[in-house]
């Protein structure tokens, strides 16, 4: 790389500054850190598969809506 720079090479263009980390951001990352760790170990919500379920009474349909819960 500091052949590139002395010979000066429009590849070695720096585009850009590395910041130097400001007092209280490692709070702000671990918070960020925890909030993306209580997401992954919240459930996630129940889905039914797409299609067309027909039933004759509003009780199986239920029926079927819990058994399918308890085998999830």
């Amino acid at each position: 790389m500091n052949e590139l720079i002395e010979s000066g090479d429009p590849r070695a263009k720096v585009v850009g500054r590395r910041r130097m980390p400001q007092p209280g951001v490692e709070s702000l990352e671990a918070a960020g850190k925890l909030i993306r760790a209580c997401t992954r170990l919240r459930p996630k919500p129940f889905r039914v598969r797409r299609g067309v379920y027909r039933f004759m009474t509003h009780e199986a349909a239920d029926e079927w809506m819990m058994n399918l819960q308890i085998l999830r």
